[in-house]
């Protein structure tokens, strides 16, 4: 899996979930990367490693189990490779 790594600088009402759905990165990508223990600032100098691969949008009603079925992966890799436990609508995965 190859990466795209650059830096990203935080404008005035960004947060980190606006960052990830327009970068296309994964928002606990973005926090285990930079080591973030709160919500970023304007002017905050972010390194974003972008892995390339499938990135899906959850949408409303998905769960961890449709969307694994949907593109034939295991369920709980689905979520150990993004970091969480459940998946909510909005949050951008990788699959």
């Amino acid at each position: 899996m190859s990466m795209k790594n650059f830096f990203y600088r935080v404008s005035d009402g960004e947060t980190i979930l606006s960052i990830s759905q327009k970068i296309g990165v994964p928002v606990h990508l973005i926090i285990k990367t930079n080591n973030l223990k709160q919500e970023v600032s304007e002017g905050d100098l972010l390194y974003i490693e972008k892995q390339d691969g499938t990135l899906y949008k959850v949408q409303p009603f998905d769960t961890a189990q449709l969307v694994a079925e949907k593109f034939g992966v295991d369920k709980t890799a689905l979520l150990e490779k993004n970091g969480v436990n459940y998946l909510f609508y909005g949050l951008t995965i990788i699959i």
